[in-house]
This record gives C-alpha cells, structure tokens and sequence, in this order.
C-alpha cells in the first residue's frame, strides 16, 4: 500500500510563486490553486497512491511559538492574493474528497511526520510532497520525500541513499545539523558562526549534541569558543527543528483512502475557476473508449481507391486535412463533406498524393481546413503546391478567440467549444525517452486517432467560424492572420544567411574578452579564482569578502541580480566588470557560441521559426533562434549583426521601418489634435512634446530633455504610473507626476482617450484594436488592486500595439505579394517588430527600395501619415 502526505503550505507557496498571476472571469486570483491542483492531477495519474492526506499549519501558536518566542519570526505576512487562495483551495479539496489535517498546537510537518511513523507501522510505503528540506529527517526505508524542485515542474525523490550522497549523513542526524547550523527561514538560531559545512563535519565525528559536548576539549581555538558560547542555541534549536512523530492524532487512516479527484462536485468547483486545461484531463487516459467514437472512414490502399478519393477531391468546396509529419512521412486524414479517409505514409508516396493535389483544377479554390496550417503549408510547398488561396485554420482561430490562454492546441479547442474529450499527441504517442513513432502504434488505433481528430477539426471550424462573426473579427481572421501563414512559411524556409567566418572571429572576440574580464574580477576580488557565474560563490565575495552592503537576499543566499549590482556600483569597481562580464557572457552564449548550433551547414543559413500565437497582443514572435531579440542598444550587441549578411555576393539586403507606428496609432485612436499636428508638420515627436511640456522653443529643447520625453511617450503607452516613470528617468515620484501631468495638460485627448479604454476594458470586459483584434482583461474587474493596475496597463497597451502589430502584418502581406507580382527575384526574409528586411539582388535594389516603402507606407490610412525609413546594406548591421 501506498501513501502520500503534502505539506499544503509549503506546496501551495510554491505554486503560488511558481505561475504568473492568474484570475477567472470574476477577477478571483487562481494561480497557487491551479498549479496545487496540477500536481493533485501528477498524482493521480503517476504515482496512484491508495491514501492521500493534505497537512497545513494553522495560525494559532505551536508549542514552538510558546517555547521560543522568535520562532519563525522573520517571516513575511502571507501576500493577500495567495490568503485569498487558502479558502477556495480547501472547498475545492474537500469536493475532491481529500482528507484536510489541522491540529491546533502542532504544524503540519509534525502531523507528516506521526502518519508516515504510523503508516511504517502498517507496512504502507509513504512519499511525503514539500519543498521544505526538514522533511529530510523523515526519510526512512519506507519514507520518502518527493521534493519540489524548478518551482513546482520537477519532484526530485529524496531516499537515504541521496541523503547520504548529498550530506555524508543518515536522515535522523539532519537534526543535529541543524541544533548546530539553525534555519534563518525558521529563525532556529543554531550556533553563530557554525555553518553547514562545519556542522556535517562535527556530526559526522560526534552523532549528537550531548557527544559533542562531552568531547568538548578535543576542539580548539575559536570554534571551540563557538561552540561553548551557543550550547544552549543549540540545544533550544534541535528542540525546534525536530519533527514530532508522535502527536495525539485520533483518525483512522480509511479517512485517507484516495479516490478520484475528478466527481460531479469538484468538476463543477473546477468549472467555476475556468481551469479548462485541468477539465480537459478527465479521463485522458481512455485511450480505447475515446478513439472508438470515432467515425466512420475509407482506408485508401490502392490504386483505385486512391483515384476515388480525388474524384471526390475535384468536386469539393473544401477539404479538412489532419496531418502528422515525422521527418520525411506524412500521415493524413481527410474530410470532405460527410466522408473521411485515411492515408498512411507509404500510400501518400506510392500515389504522388500533394502531386496529384497540386494538379487539382480546383486547388486554387479549394478550401484547406487545418490544425497548425503553417507546418502543412511547408508540405504542400516541398509538392509545388505555392498558394493556399482559402484557408481556416483552427489554432489560429482559437488563439484570436482567447488570445490570453496561451493553449491553443486541438484537445483544448475541442474541450472549449465542443464540450469534446480527445486525445491529444503526448497521450498516444507518448514523450521524451518514451516517444513512439507513429509507425510503432497499432495501425487500427492510429487510423481511428486521425480520422477522430480530422472531424474534430471540422466540427471545430463551424463553431469557430460563428464566434469570429459574433466577435466581429472573421475581417481580421481572413485579411491578416490567414494569408499571412504563407508569409512566415515562406521566411521560415528562406532563412537568413550567416557569415560563418565572421561569427568564429566574433566568438573569439568575446571569449578573450571574457578571459580578461575574468583576469580583472580576480584581481579586483583579491581571491583565488571562484565561478562569477555562481551567485553563491559571487555574494560570498561580494558580501563576506569585500563587506559591500547586503541590499537583498533570497532563501538560498545573497541575491546578486542586475538589480542589486546596479545599486552596487559606486561602491566597488568589481561590480562594473561583473556586469560587463554577465553581458558579455550573454552575447557569447546566445549569439556567439550560440549561433552556431543553429547554422545550416549545407546552406551556411538560419532557419528561425516565426510564432503567430505567442504575444496576446497580435505581435509575432520568432524562436529557434529568436531573431528579433538580436541586441541593438550596445556596440558588442551590434556587432553581432555583422554576421547576418545576403544569401548571394551580388546581393544586398534592404531594410524598411516604420517610424515612431505606436505614437501614430496613439494620434490616430486619440484624435489629440496637438499630437496629429506634429504628425502632419512631420516633427521629431519627441523634441515637440520635450518643448510642450518643458515650456521651450523646438531649437531649445535639450537631448536630456527629448530623452525625458521619449520615455514620458512611450511609458505612456505601456500604462506607466508616476513611480515607474521616476524610476526609469532617475527622478522623484512627484517630479515624474508633474511631467505626467504637464503632458496630458497639451495632449487632453490622449487622457480622455486613456480613461475611455479603461472604462471600456471594465465594461466589456475586453479592448480591441483599429481591425478589431480583441483581448480579454478579467484582471479589470478584480478585487484585487495589484490585479487591477495590471489590467489597466495591458488595457493601456493592446489596442496600440495590436494595432501597430496588425498594420506591421498587412505590410507584410503586400510586399510579400508585391514581389511576387512582379516577379522578382528579391525576397522577405525577416520581420522584427516593425521591421522587414529584404534579400535583394544589386540590379532590383532601387525598385525593391520603392516597392517596400510604398507598400509599407500604404498598408493602413491613418489620421497621421504613416512613414517608412528604407536602408540597403551589405549586412544587417549596416542597415542602421
């Protein structure tokens, strides 16, 4: 028999601190109990246990209160986000049928601990759940501790074979360890002075305290002084840092007995707090009984068959392809009106299936219904199939319907909006050491799986197609997320070539600046060599070595994060090196040495993959490698662009930007008529608000002063208050206001218009953009007011920077098309933000440079104009 006990409190901190905020519809924080929750879910489905109990510390006083009147006096007061998340959590556990365990005098380790002494004594095998270490102690050959490691993500078993690998110790002389050593998190005071390396030492040579203390005269010098002085430390420590296993628990261990978590009370508690990832779960692991709903199919085996298929083909209106690609085979299912077809691999290649779909008369109006049409999209390009004029894609649907969930994928589209429970690519196939291919899969099931997720596809579409028109963004759907997967398909096989050479010297560079760095930091340190990148071992020196002061620390030590270094740095010349050290460390590792893993070798070319669905706000993102976070502010970062060069020797690159496209977008959707008049008189925008609200002529206006207002507009944008703006400016919260102040006093539109998307997002619950692009903010309407001040500033920003993304997406359409049009040779390889760059043969250059910014210039009509700088150079460096 198996048993599992959670420490609730430590567990539910972990959880809470482990996930971004998160809230419901009704603004009820849910972050810390949806991730409690998923771990409850990790239970059920891998460790299966026969009991299950959930211990938390109640806010009376233990007797370790009473007997020690510091005990845990440095703790924080709970934040009110995580205390309101208590209550629900323990409702929700007991719908599931989980045993709570409270008992007044005594914390939940010590109510752990008796249960799992008592489950010894059945002969129950327990797994205690924490990512508080003092359960060590209990570790037994029948007691082991699962601890939570990477936040909640990872649960690393503790046995007493890694005690002993980790401490040199047996679990029970974690006790002396720390009567010697003390707990700071607990406030256990230990012995000053006696850390934890010297305290295995003495517990490994005297096994307690009162052997220790006998032997007293075998220690020497100051530790012996140590030692005598905080006798009595110690012993009040062991006292406090020993788990009791034997408090007057008077339950039956059958209240424990485990069941599953999912019932018709708790599924609707789980419905109340939205968690459709969760809900989506129920009964996942049917494999059999969910597969053999689905319907019926033609398997396509011959040749005859295969002739069928594409007369049905050549009539049809649209077809819905569900597809899985492992390297070069491809699995298909079909549907086509009320028909479904299967095709494995071998018959896709045996009948030319994309060729014979490429020389369809109707393939240019043929509808293509898909999950992930991008990915399909590079298949029918290997074909020749070029266009896919009449496309829905289902992922991309679902992400504009809910551009905050962050899951698009189909097994949580269809639980959404189907009320449908399928089975999704991990649950078939499995993952990581235990990934089968789908040729290993029973071929019946793996028919059966497709052709179930291929109508599922379709059923999904017709919902979707009705939430697109209700929300009023099939426009947007069909002119800019749609065509533009051609786009990115298109970049994404292009690549963007990469001076190999050049990027070995560049490497180097960076090494040997790191080894000299290394060099500085040492001598500055006036210590032998410890690892920088340790920030253990980098707050030792800092804070121990050196005696700089200790601004911050974290429960494993000193925090030595750029925030704490930059308050440090007039104190000691060190902390400039170590930040130059980080940086360049950075460099190296991601766009030096990390480069390389990316090269192409064949082709000496990148392949970034471009994200549609990452950003909320419609902005694209790039991965693998990110191409659009390549450093820009500093000269080492630049450099890096020196690397990424034309495809060919008679070709150049052209770049065209936007300039300032989200102060245009903030013009038009404001109608401040003093911001559209800088707009008109095509003035630096910056220097005109610097001379607005520093009362100077356009000539006067200082660079720290057209600084101040660069960072005033665009902080602005994002929903910066008076605080953040002093902080960024290096000024006073009420010096910040004052500018805030004498801003919105020469552009009054811009505040009415700010105060009507804040109005608007608490009223429908959702902003949108000039096409139409919604983003849901239940943060609006939270009781909390941290929750609330987020919201506003995502509310603050969506509309502008959805915007500009959706203008950035037309633009790329139209040049996309344009070159096509023309047929040049010149070609989109890369869009940054509101960038494109272009490859570009030398004798196309000047039609590609009008060409680009005409299109650009022309993808929307604002009440401002909307202007493109347009740049050529040998590399992407030089386009700046």
């Amino acid at each position: 028999m198996k048993s599992i006990l959670i420490d609730g409190n430590s567990l539910i901190y972990r959880t809470f601190y482990a996930i971004r905020e998160m809230s419901n519809s009704k603004g009820v924080p849910t972050n810390a109990i949806y991730g409690f929750v998923n771990i409850l879910v990790k239970i059920q489905e891998e460790y299966q246990p026969d009991y299950l109990g959930i211990a938390f510390d109640l806010k009376a006083p233990t007797f370790r209160h009473l007997a020690y009147d510091d005990y845990k006096g440095g703790r924080h007061k709970m934040p009110e986000l995580l205390e309101e998340q208590f209550t629900i959590l323990k409702e929700l556990l007991e719908k599931m049928d989980i045993s709570i365990l409270e008992m007044e005098g005594f914390e939940a380790d010590d109510i752990i601990g008796t249960l799992a002494v008592l489950g010894s004594q059945k002969g129950f095998e327990t797994e205690i759940i924490t990512g508080d270490r003092d359960a060590f102690q209990l570790v037994s050959p029948t007691v082991k501790v699962l601890y939570t490691i990477k936040g909640i993500s990872q649960l690393e078993e503790v046995d007493e074979a890694w005690i002993q690998e980790q401490y040199g110790l047996i679990p029970r002389d974690l006790i002396e360890l720390k009567a010697l050593m003390g707990d700071k998190s607990d406030n256990i005071p230990g012995i000053a002075g006696i850390g934890e390396k010297t305290g295995i030492k003495l517990v490994q040579k005297y096994e307690s305290l009162e052997n220790l203390y006998e032997h007293i005269d075998e220690e020497k010098g100051k530790q012996k002084e140590k030692l005598i002085a905080g006798k009595e430390d110690a012993f009040k420590s062991r006292m406090l840092g020993t788990i009791k296993l034997d408090v007057p628990w008077e339950g039956d261990f059958e209240e424990l007995s485990f069941h599953n978590i999912f019932n018709p009370d708790s599924i609707e508690m789980l419905k109340e707090l939205e968690f459709k990832n969760i809900l989506s779960k129920i009964d996942a692991t049917e494999e059999v009984q969910l597969i053999e709903k689905a319907i019926d199919f033609k398997w396509i085996k011959t040749g005859q068959e295969m002739e069928d298929l594409f007369a049905v083909l050549s009539k049809a209106l649209e077809v819905t392809i569900y597809y899985r690609q492992e390297e070069r085979q491809v699995y298909l299912a079909l549907g086509i009106e009320k028909q479904y077809f299967f095709l494995n691999p071998q018959i896709v290649e045996e009948f030319n299936f994309f060729e014979q779909l490429r020389n369809l008369k109707n393939i240019n109006t043929l509808g293509i219904i898909s999950q992930d049409l991008k990915n399909l999209i590079h298949i029918f390009h290997q074909a020749g199939i070029l266009e896919v004029n009449e496309a829905f894609d289902t992922y991309i649907a679902t992400y504009l319907l809910s551009p905050g969930d962050q899951r698009y994928d189909l097994k949580t589209a269809a639980y959404k909006y189907l009320d449908r429970n399928i089975l999704d690519d991990e649950e078939l196939f499995g993952k990581g050491k235990k990934l089968l291919k789908a040729g290993d899969v029973d071929e019946q099931l793996l028919a059966d799986y497709f052709v179930k997720n291929c109508e599922t596809v379709k059923a999904l579409k017709t919902v979707l197609e009705k939430e697109l028109n209700e929300t009023e963004m099939m426009t947007l759907f069909k002119t800019i997320e749609m065509p533009l997967l051609e786009v990115m398909a298109s970049m994404e096989e292009l690549g963007f070539k990469i001076d190999v050479s050049q990027l070995k010297v560049l490497s180097k560079d960076f090494e040997d600046k790191l080894e000299g760095l290394t060099r500085e930091i040492y001598e500055l340190a006036e210590t032998d060599e410890f690892n920088i990148n340790s920030p253990k071992q980098l707050g030792e020196v800092l804070f121990e070595k050196l005696k700089l002061p200790v601004v911050k620390k974290t429960k494993t030590g000193y925090s030595t994060n750029i925030d704490v270094l930059e308050q440090l740095i007039h104190f000691h010349p060190i902390i400039e090196k170590i930040i130059a050290y980080r940086t360049l460390s950075k460099l190296d590792s991601t766009y030096g040495r990390g480069l390389m893993t990316f090269i192409e070798p064949k082709t000496n070319k990148i392949y970034s993959t471009f994200n549609q669905t990452v950003a909320a706000t419609g902005r694209l993102s790039s991965s693998a490698p990110n191409l659009q976070n390549i450093p820009i502010k500093t000269e080492m970062g630049r450099e890096i662009r020196r690397v990424f060069v034309p495809s060919d020797a008679d070709h150049i690159l052209v770049d065209a930007d936007y300039s300032q496209i989200e102060l245009r977008v903030l013009a038009h959707l404001s109608g401040d008529e003093n911001l559209i008049d800088a707009f008109n008189k095509e003035q630096d925008i910056h220097t005109r608000t610097a001379s607005e609200i520093f009362g100077v002529t356009l000539e006067e206006v200082s660079r720290t002063q057209r600084g101040q207002a660069k960072a005033i507009n665009f902080g602005l944008i994002y929903g910066k208050q008076a605080f953040s703006l002093g902080k960024e400016l290096g000024i006073s919260r009420n010096e910040a206001q004052n500018y805030i102040d004498r801003y919105f006093a020469r552009y009054p539109k811009v505040q009415d218009y700010m105060e009507n998307v804040k109005r608007q997002a608490k009223e429908d619950g959702y902003v949108t953009s000039i096409w139409g692009r919604r983003r849901y903010i239940p943060e609006m309407n939270s009781r909390n007011g941290i929750l609330v001040q987020a919201g506003e500033r995502m509310a603050l920003n969506t509309p502008i920077q959805g915007s500009a993304a959706d203008i950035i997406k037309l633009a790329m359409i139209r040049v996309y098309n344009r070159l096509n049009d023309e047929n040049l040779q010149a070609e989109l390889i890369l869009q940054v933000h509101d960038e494109l760059i272009i490859d570009t043969p030398k004798n196309e250059q000047e039609q590609v440079e009008r060409l680009i910014k005409e299109e650009m210039e022309g993808a929307a009509q604002l009440s401002v104009p909307i202007t493109v700088d347009v740049n050529s150079g040998a590399s992407w460096y030089e386009l700046k």
